[in-house]
């Protein structure tokens, strides 16, 4: 059952079901003409009932919003929609509008990191308590941002809460990597044939090809066959129509044999020699969604009894933890990662110590051996 609601001369479409969380899913229709709001609504009753729209998954992305422009959509959409006081509203528009004002004008939001929320939050001028206000006020706003499909990773995830030590990054052991796969392959099994052939492998490869590579879960959805080079080992990371690079650059990511086996397997079930042609696709050969993928993955992950801080991000952090583990030198990983700071690449040198104390003596020996010469 869907209904129309009118906010501030603008019209949305909220949708109902006590089953779903959360039960209620609110779409803009982007217009302010009630009649072209009610057509719009009519339709996408239409798709709902017909089972071709979901609006708690299929959130098609935003394209082109600047940081203010999410600031806007939020307090609309969320603060107004939720009824919140308007001194609280007042309080969201003043630190958010602050943050949009402390990055490059018109930057789009998709462009923010890690990076310019810790100096927004790291200021001189701010005392422990109104750091942490902003800290609360920024993760709610990122998580809304995240749900309506505005950002493709939520750039907080990475910031540790003012006050809080830095927790380590959680990651799978290869152990626990194979059980999570042996868990789908199980639960397909078992759920047959009420479950499509294809309905579980596309996640197995999309997990497999995450920690060969350590690619974001907007970069494997958006991945095309132009932008992989099997016989030399290497993709490029670059921006489409649909999606943006979180440098706004293009970069060269090298694979390994394993990495090249999922996508020899998945050249076999191409349709076409188009370049742009997307390499991981849906149960029904559609475009993957980002927060499907994420969603797929949390089902699975509880089915694996695995720790519930493990989400579909934490497969970039296994990537990591698995070279470190094996000796692969810090700023290696830092490439293949492509951390825009080593601070952020030693968040897994722990995990090594050995051999980073080795390294750090071979290279002090090979200092002093040098001087004495």
């Amino acid at each position: 059952m869907a209904h129309l609601r009118e906010k501030k001369g603008n019209y949305y479409a909220e949708f109902y079901d006590p089953s779903r969380q959360p039960q209620r899913k609110w779409k803009t229709l982007r217009t302010s003409d009630k009649a072209n709001a009610r057509q719009k609504l009519g339709e996408l009753e239409r798709k709902y009932a017909l089972g071709l729209f979901d609006p708690w998954r299929e959130d098609p992305p935003q394209e082109g919003l600047t940081v203010q422009e999410a600031v806007d959509q939020f307090l609309v959409g969320r603060c107004e929609k939720k009824g919140l006081r308007e001194k609280t509203i007042d309080n969201y528009r003043h630190t958010l509008g602050a943050f949009a004002d402390s990055l490059a004008i018109r930057l789009n939001i998709r462009y923010v990191d890690a990076s310019h929320i810790r100096s927004y939050l790291d200021r001189d001028d701010l005392s422990a308590t109104s750091r942490d206000t902003y800290y609360r006020q920024l993760k709610t706003f990122f998580r809304w941002c995240a749900d309506e499909n505005i950002v493709q990773d939520n750039p907080i995830a990475d910031v540790t809460r003012p006050g809080e030590p830095e927790p380590p990054p959680e990651f799978l052991s290869w152990e626990q990597l194979q059980h999570l796969l042996d868990t789908i392959r199980e639960q397909a099994d078992a759920n047959s044939p009420f479950v499509g052939e294809g309905e579980v492998l596309w996640l197995i490869d999309v997990i497999k090809f995450a920690v060969y590579t350590g690619l974001r879960r907007g970069e494997i959805c958006d991945l095309r066959w132009g932008a992989v080079d099997l016989e030399a080992g290497f993709l490029t990371v670059q921006e489409t129509e649909h999606f943006e690079t979180k440098t706004g650059t293009e970069e060269r990511i090298p694979m390994i044999d394993a990495a090249k086996d999922v996508l020899r397997r998945k050249l076999e079930e191409r349709d076409s020699d188009d370049p742009s042609e997307r390499i991981f696709k849906g149960v029904g050969g559609g475009p993957l969604n980002g927060h499907y993928v994420s969603e797929r993955f949390r089902h699975y992950r509880k089915k694996a009894e695995l720790p519930d801080e493990i989400s579909f991000h934490s497969l970039r952090h296994t990537c990591a933890s698995l070279l470190m583990m094996e000796g692969v030198p810090l700023k290696t990983v830092q490439a293949m990662l492509r951390h825009s700071r080593i601070e952020v690449t030693m968040k897994y040198a722990h995990l090594a110590p050995e051999r980073f104390k080795d390294q750090i003596e071979e290279g002090m020996k090979a200092a002093m051996e040098g001087g004495e010469r």
